[in-house]
C-alpha cells in the first residue's frame, strides 16, 4: 500500500488585509497539515500544486518560515512542487526561491519544458545525484505495485494553458515508453476548470482534457481556492486558509486530500490496484458572515442601537461556530474574522453612517480579529431620489445614450452624498478617471496609485486607517507545554 497527500494554494507570506497574523495564519496552517500528514504516516510523499507563496518577491522571514515548515518533513517523504501564478508570472526569472528550495533538496520542483514550435513537452527525470534547479518527472517507488508512482508538473500558463495540456500529453506518452510503464501517474498542474467552477477564474474545459486523461490517473491542480472534483481522476483540494469573505462561506471547503493506492488483482489474476481518495479539512482561521438591514431606522441613533441588540443576539452563533473542530487549536478558540454586510435602503446621508463605531463594536463583543464592512448592498434614499431625477435631456444625444454624462452624474451624487462629500467635484473625476483606466487595461497597479494619491491630496486626515494590524495570536505560536514552536 501506497499513499501521496495533496494539497495546493498555500500563499505563505500573505498578510491579509494587512493584518500579521493572517501572514501568521497562513504558515500555521500549512504547518498543522504537514503535522498531520507526517506524523500519522498518512503520506509517502506529499505534493503541492502552485502557490506555494503568496509572491515571487520574499521578505527573509516568509522564506524562513517556508524552510522550518520543509525542514519537518523526513527525508524519505518526498514534498513535490509545482509552480503557480503566485509563485512566477509567465515570464519567469532565471532562478526563484522555488529553485532555490529544489537545490537544497527541502523540495523536488517539477515543470515542463516547452518549446513553442513543438507539439511534445519534454520532461527530464529527477536525479537525486544532480537535482539541478528542476526536474520533470519523479518516479516514486511503490511496493506491492506494477511500477512507479510518476509525478509529472504543468506550471503556470495562463491563457496558453490549452496548448501546453497538449503538449503535456504527448511528453507523458514518450517518458512512459522510454522509461516504461508506470503503475499510477500524477500531473501536478496549477488552473481551474470551467465547468466546475464557472466565475473563478477557471479557464479549462473537460473536452480540453481529453488527451490527457490517457495518460494521467490523477490530476492534481491547484489555484481555485475551492474544493471540487469530477469523473475521479481529477482533484482540486481548497485552499488551507479563506482569502477573500467569499471564500469563507460554508459551501466552500477548504484543505487537503490524501490518496491511497492498494494492489489487487482480477479474477482472472491480473494485477491491478485500487484507489480511496479522502479529503481533510485543515486547521484554519475561522469566518462568520453577518449581514444587517438599514431600511426601517429613520437617524443613525436608531441604527446604533438597532445594531448593537442585533450583534449581541448573534454572539452565541458566532461562538459556536467558532467551536468547529477546523478552527480549534489544541481544544482553544480562536478569534474568527468577521464578514459584516449592510444591505437596504438607508434613510439619512452616507457619511452620517457610523460604520465605525459599529465595526468596533461587532469586533469587540465578537473578540474578532478583524470585521471586514461590506455596503456594496446597501443604497441611500437619496442617491435613489437623484436617480430618478437625472436629466433625460443631457443624457440624450440624438436619441443615443451619452454614456460619459451619465456616468458623471451618478459619481457626482454618489460622492456628494458619502464620507469623501467635501469634494464632490474632484472624486467623480477620479472615480471617471480610474473607470477610463480600467477599460483601457492599464496596470493594476496604476490605478491604485492615482487613486491613493488624489486621496491623499484631499483627505490626508483619512490616510491613516491604511494599514492595519494586531498583536500576535498566541494560539498559533505555541505548543501545549507552551513552547514557542
Amino acid at each position: 500500500m501506497m499513499s501521496f497527500a495533496h494539497i495546493a494554494d498555500t500563499h505563505l507570506g500573505h498578510r491579509q488585509y494587512g493584518l500579521k497574523q493572517r501572514e501568521e495564519d497562513m504558515a500555521a496552517s500549512l504547518r498543522a497539515a504537514i503535522v498531520e500528514m507526517v506524523d500519522r504516516r498518512s503520506a509517502d510523499a506529499i505534493v503541492l500544486a502552485g502557490d506555494l507563496f503568496h509572491s515571487r518577491d520574499l521578505r527573509p522571514k516568509i522564506l524562513h518560515q517556508a524552510e522550518r515548515i520543509l525542514e519537518r518533513v523526513p527525508g524519505d517523504i518526498p514534498v513535490v512542487v509545482s509552480r503557480g501564478n503566485h509563485d512566477e508570472n509567465l515570464t519567469p526569472r532565471d532562478l526563484t526561491w522555488l529553485n532555490y528550495l529544489h537545490e537544497r533538496e527541502l523540495i523536488i520542483l517539477l515543470q515542463a519544458d516547452l518549446e513553442a514550435d513543438t507539439e511534445v513537452a519534454h520532461f527530464e527525470p529527477y536525479d537525486p545525484a544532480d537535482p539541478g534547479v528542476h526536474a520533470g518527472f519523479y518516479d516514486l517507488e511503490s511496493e506491492g505495485l506494477s511500477g512507479p508512482i510518476r509525478f509529472f508538473g504543468l506550471q503556470w500558463r495562463g491563457a496558453r494553458t490549452d496548448q501546453a495540456l497538449q503538449q503535456v500529453a504527448a511528453g507523458v506518452e514518450g517518458v512512459n515508453k522510454e522509461y516504461g510503464a508506470a503503475a499510477f501517474t500524477v500531473l501536478l498542474a496549477h488552473f481551474g476548470i470551467e465547468d466546475e467552477v464557472p466565475t473563478l477564474g477557471a479557464t479549462i474545459t473537460h473536452h480540453e482534457l481529453d488527451d490527457l486523461q490517457q495518460h494521467i490517473d490523477y490530476l492534481a491542480l491547484g489555484h481555485i481556492h475551492k474544493r471540487y472534483d469530477a469523473h475521479g481522476w481529477v482533484f482540486n483540494p481548497g485552499s488551507p486558509e479563506m482569502h477573500s469573505t467569499r471564500e469563507g462561506h460554508p459551501e466552500w471547503e477548504h484543505g487537503y486530500y490524501t490518496v491511497t493506492l492498494s494492489p489487487t488483482t482480477s479474477e482472472e489474476g491480473d494485477s491491478l490496484r485500487s484507489i480511496d481518495v479522502v479529503h481533510h479539512q485543515t486547521k484554519r482561521r475561522p469566518y462568520y458572515r453577518i449581514t444587517f438591514e438599514v431600511t426601517e431606522y429613520q437617524s443613525p441613533g436608531q441604527l446604533v442601537g438597532a445594531f448593537r441588540s442585533h450583534i449581541d443576539d448573534e454572539a452565541d452563533a458566532v461562538r459556536a461556530h467558532c467551536q468547529q473542530p477546523p478552527f480549534m487549536t489544541d481544544g482553544e478558540l480562536r478569534a474568527p474574522m468577521i464578514d459584516l454586510r449592510f444591505t437596504g435602503t438607508l434613510q439619512f446621508a452616507r457619511r452620517e453612517f457610523p460604520t465605525e463605531e459599529l465595526s468596533t463594536y461587532a469586533r469587540k463583543t465578537l473578540d474578532a480579529i478583524y470585521v471586514r464592512e461590506n455596503d456594496g448592498g446597501m443604497r441611500t434614499a437619496t442617491v435613489q431620489r437623484l436617480l430618478k431625477d437625472l436629466d433625460e435631456d443631457d443624457l440624450f444625444i440624438g436619441g443615443r445614450l451619452n454614456t460619459e454624462a451619465l456616468e458623471r452624474q451618478v459619481f457626482e451624487i454618489i460622492a456628494s452624498d458619502s464620507r469623501f462629500g467635501a469634494h464632490p467635484n474632484a472624486v467623480a473625476a477620479l472615480l471617471s478617471d480610474a473607470h477610463r483606466m480600467a477599460q483601457g487595461n492599464e496596470a493594476i497597479e496604476d490605478i491604485r496609485d492615482v487613486v491613493a494619491s488624489t486621496r491623499r491630496d484631499l483627505f490626508p486626515e483619512m490616510t491613516a486607517d491604511v494599514s492595519v494590524d494586531v498583536p500576535d495570536d498566541p494560539l498559533m505560536d505555541t505548543d501545549k507545554s507552551g513552547r514557542t514552536t
